[in-house]
């Protein structure tokens, strides 16, 4: 099979798949997400402004304190993201427990809304959840994060 037709293959079983399991994430207690590897996650902002929120990141990124997500425009959705090493480690990332130069929104570390985050598992190879990640990305529209393929 070459180049375009398993891209074409790809995208056609991505069309088909659905999440084996979705949950809203208890941000106290990450040990739901034990064992989960194959995941796209959507983090929402849920009360404050989303532009305030967008120039926030936007100074907290000047600082170069840590390696921080590419601004898009404000959004209440902050961040589209998948793993398929594990999540509960991504997610951490996320929240402000994670190395300074992993790129990711180090929330703790300047935002001080409130937010959800909405985990989607799935039993599916990296290039199917690749091309769910990027259709979600492209749907939502998030205010933060590489928009497009992450494998390109």
């Amino acid at each position: 099979m070459n180049y375009i037709d398993r891209i074409i293959s790809n995208c056609k079983l991505a069309k088909k798949s659905k999440p084996i399991k979705e949950f809203e994430l208890n941000l106290e207690d990450l040990s739901e997400l034990k064992g989960i590897n194959n995941a796209i996650y959507v983090i929402e902002q849920v009360s404050g402004d989303p532009e305030k929120t967008f120039n926030d990141l936007g100074k907290y990124k000047a600082t170069k304190a840590r390696a921080c997500p590419a601004l898009n425009q404000p959004s209440n959705i902050m961040y589209v993201g998948s793993s398929t090493t594990g999540i509960k480690n991504r997610i951490k990332q996320h929240i402000g427990s994670g190395a300074k130069q992993t790129y990711s929104l180090h929330l703790s570390e300047w935002f001080h809304n409130d937010y959800k985050i909405t985990i989607k598992e799935y039993d599916c190879s990296r290039e199917i959840i690749q091309i769910i990640e990027d259709e979600l990305s492209d749907r939502l529209k998030p205010a933060f994060g590489k928009q497009g393929g992450n494998n390109k």
